[in-house]
């Protein structure tokens, strides 16, 4: 790491080990004491936000990458709670036994009520607007009958 010192005008400068530009020591932030002789970083500003800037972008990717879901056994071990623990001892309850993995109390209410995760129809059940057109195919009567003999509720559009 190349140490400040006095250019031929008697200017305090430093080269910057990125860059290599020679800069004044104004443009070079502070370093810890005892860390490097002239008590500056070896980047120059420019160059050091550049590279926290990089750092943050990448950080911010593997965040991304790293979010859960949460899968069947999750989901069935918070329902399982219901009743025996407030939502809050849930939420750190499944911290500690998923390790890897947290969960919001607002998660967990939200699976409790059945607005999220709930579980889902039998799809037995359930028709979807291909089945309605097959089936409307082999029914021998008017069209107006068809529609009023079909539950709405269990249609998925």
């Amino acid at each position: 790491m190349p140490a400040a010192y006095y250019d031929e005008n008697g200017n305090r400068v430093k080269q910057c080990t990125k860059c290599k530009k020679v800069q004044p020591v104004e443009e070079y932030y502070k370093h810890k004491e005892g860390v490097t002789a002239d008590g500056l970083q070896p980047r120059c500003r420019h160059c050091t936000l550049a590279k926290y800037r990089d750092q943050n972008q990448r950080r911010a990717k593997k965040r991304k990458q790293k979010t859960h879901k949460l899968n069947e056994a999750h989901i069935k071990w918070i329902k399982e709670q219901q009743g025996k623990l407030s939502t809050r001892q849930v939420a750190k309850a499944f911290s500690k036994r998923f390790w890897a993995m947290k969960v919001t109390n607002s998660t967990v209410h939200r699976i409790f009520t059945g607005q999220i995760h709930a579980a889902p129809n039998k799809k037995d059940e359930t028709l979807s607007v291909y089945d309605l057109l097959e089936q409307a195919q082999s029914y021998t009567g008017s069209v107006e009958d068809y529609i009023e003999e079909i539950d709405t509720k269990k249609v998925r559009f």
